[in-house]
């Protein structure tokens, strides 16, 4: 599965967990939180590619949660090597 998120588009915690679940289709049950996105991260079963698109967005819109955002979707690319590759620019 290969996605894309415009990073620019989001603006608070609850477009983040939108995007993000609407984009990676996750379970009604997704949490909407970073630890419920780290653990769906952690335990796809298909190979999936983001790229996410103008990442200081995140930075520039959420402050300290883009920040810990950015991170935790880092080190869930580390923790599914082989099955999540995250392409941030």
């Amino acid at each position: 599965m290969q996605i894309t998120i415009d990073c620019s588009e989001i603006n608070d915690r609850t477009a983040f967990h939108r995007v993000f679940s609407s984009k990676l289709r996750l379970p009604g049950f997704y949490g909407n939180n970073l630890d419920a996105l780290y653990d769906c991260l952690t335990s796809l079963s298909e190979k999936t590619t983001i790229t996410l698109l103008h990442m200081q967005s995140l930075i520039d819109n959420l402050g300290s949660y883009g920040r810990a955002a950015i991170n935790m979707i880092a080190r869930a690319e580390r923790e599914n090597t082989g099955r999540l590759t995250v392409n941030m620019r």
